[in-house]
């Protein structure tokens, strides 16, 4: 081998190992322009790995903020965020991408500054820093807090020690198979509360279109004071908390029913701290509780229908309290889902959501 000839090897692979060496910088600055500029939102990541025997790169510190408004926490934050090739889906033809993300935490906010993330195309920014179709999807010890920094006191509500799945997320629709993605999440509400949902959904429809079940139980009363103090001057003693809930929707359209319950309610006991006006309103509150709660079960609950659209939803307020009067006078609202999964969903098929 000549000497120009091993000096310009040389050269070539000097240049790569500089590329190499750039690429997370480059990474970064590409993905930073690209948050910093969002309709009422700024983003940043404090590092880029690139892996390139893998083909992947892994974001880390991801951070978005509200910027048009002061909200004392970030919408979005993750520790760690992994964006990987699929190489078995090469060899299908199809290049697809697996997303893992460590330890995200989302905060919507309400009260004098609402933070919910309306208003900028959170999908379109999806799309930049995943330029490939997400197939599969992991997130790890995920967080959704509902705040409010101007209630007294200061209110966060929780879902967290969450662990969602999602595949089929890249896969062509088929009539034959309408919902091919399939999505399962677990973890708790405020700290011993059980919450679990499945929800199988078309990827690629323009509206939602999805089936979902969802438990939410065991959930001590207590856990939600700052909540019940806040928003109806109430504190709960004893008790817990359920909810359930399957929805069915087509191209934005959807109908079913959420059901929520308490059993062994205590609002109010002798003794206890606070003020005389504080105590008579937790009083009167059991009262009424004890009064439409089912007394074999020691149960308060209803069964609400909800159907309309995503841009205007309905709740039959009727139906709600003709739940209340059923539960405690002809039968208690059970645990548990309405149906199996495939059976509500095959009765959901004739209705007009449907059509």
């Amino acid at each position: 081998m000549s000497t120009r000839r091993a000096k310009a090897i040389l050269a070539v692979l000097g240049v790569l190992l500089l590329v190499r060496l750039a690429l997370p910088w480059i990474a970064q600055t590409i993905i930073n322009h690209r948050l910093a500029h969002m309709d009422g939102y700024a983003g940043r990541v404090l590092a880029v790995d690139v892996s390139l025997w893998r083909g992947a790169y892994t974001l880390h510190d991801l951070m978005i903020e509200r910027i048009d408004a002061h909200v004392p926490a970030p919408f979005v934050q993750a520790e760690e965020i992994d964006i990987s090739v699929e190489w078995l889906a090469l060899f299908h033809g199809k290049v697809v991408a697996e997303l893992v993300v460590d330890h995200p935490a989302v905060n919507f906010v309400g009260g004098n500054t609402p933070q919910t993330g309306a208003g900028t195309d959170w999908r379109g920014v999806v799309d930049d820093l995943v330029p490939i179709t997400i197939n599969h999807l992991a997130i790890h010890r995920g967080e959704i807090h509902y705040r409010d920094f101007s209630s007294r006191p200061v209110v966060d509500v929780v879902a967290g020690n969450l662990e969602i799945e999602a595949t089929g997320l890249s896969t062509v629709h088929d009539d034959a198979v309408p919902l091919p993605a399939h999505v399962t999440l677990r973890g708790n509400v405020q700290r011993r509360g059980q919450l679990r949902a499945t929800a199988d959904l078309d990827p690629w429809a323009e509206r939602p279109t999805f089936d979902l079940d969802l438990a939410m139980e065991h959930l001590p009363a207590p856990e939600l004071n700052r909540f019940l103090r806040a928003y109806a001057d109430i504190d709960a003693e004893a008790g817990q908390f359920y909810l359930y809930s399957q929805i069915h929707s087509r191209a934005g359209a959807f109908e079913g029913y959420v059901k929520p319950m308490v059993e062994g309610l205590s609002l109010f006991r002798f003794g206890e701290p606070g003020d005389v006006v504080q105590q008579t309103l937790d009083l009167f509150v059991q009262v009424a509780e004890d009064i439409f709660e089912n007394h074999g079960t020691d149960r308060f609950g209803t069964r609400v229908a909800v159907s309309g659209s995503f841009d205007a939803p309905g709740i039959s307020t009727w139906e709600a309290l003709i739940g209340i009067l059923s539960n405690m006078f002809i039968q208690a609202v059970t645990h548990g889902l309405d149906r199996p999964r495939d059976a509500w969903v095959q009765d959901r098929s004739h209705s007009p959501v449907h059509g």
